[in-house]
Formats: C-alpha cells, sequence, structure tokens
C-alpha cells in the first residue's frame, strides 16, 4: 500500500539522496514544494517524488547544471501544458461536430 505523505529521510533514503540536498533544490526549483504538516515538516507526495527524480535525472545522467535543469524542467511542464490545452480544445471540437450531425 502506497503512502500520501513521505518525509525528507524517506525521500532521501529512497532516492540515495542527502536530506540538505532535497532542501536546496525546493530552493532553486518552484516545481519541488512539498506540503508542510502543523509541526512544519516536509510532507512530500508522489508527485513531488516525481519531481525530484526528474532533476536527479537531468543532473546525474544527463549531466546539468541547476541553472540547465530548471530550464527544461520549465520547456518540459509548457509544452505539457500546451498538450494538455490541445487535447481540450479537440474534444471540444469533436464534441461541437457531433452535435451539429
Amino acid at each position: 500500500m502506497k503512502k500520501l505523505y513521505y518525509d525528507i529521510n524517506e525521500i532521501a533514503e529512497m532516492l540515495h539522496l542527502e536530506p540538505y540536498t532535497l532542501r536546496y533544490w525546493e530552493k532553486e526549483f518552484p516545481h519541488l514544494k512539498p506540503k508542510r504538516d502543523a509541526r512544519n515538516r516536509r510532507r512530500y507526495t508522489e508527485a513531488d517524488i516525481e519531481i525530484i527524480k526528474k532533476i536527479q535525472y537531468q543532473k546525474e545522467v544527463q549531466g546539468r547544471t541547476i541553472k540547465g535543469t530548471r530550464e527544461q524542467l520549465n520547456h518540459r511542464e509548457t509544452a505539457e501544458n500546451i498538450i494538455f490545452n490541445l487535447q481540450h480544445l479537440r474534444n471540444f471540437l469533436e464534441e461541437l461536430r457531433s452535435n451539429l450531425n
């Protein structure tokens, strides 16, 4: 059974990172904003983990700098938003066409 939230030490162990790296990345990547609980502890979701994995891949495998990784994530986010909007537009147009027939 998957957990809804993970703490920083669990994520660090899971992804073979240091907690201070995760805290630094939060400052450098606006995409990474884990929720905080009542005691102000970070609570990472599966979506946060995916972002961390993307950052880790860009830096370790592709050798990008922090700036390059941030730009790549921004570019990917923009492309994903465009695709999402085009899919909704297509669905709307198909529905409109079926209503005209």
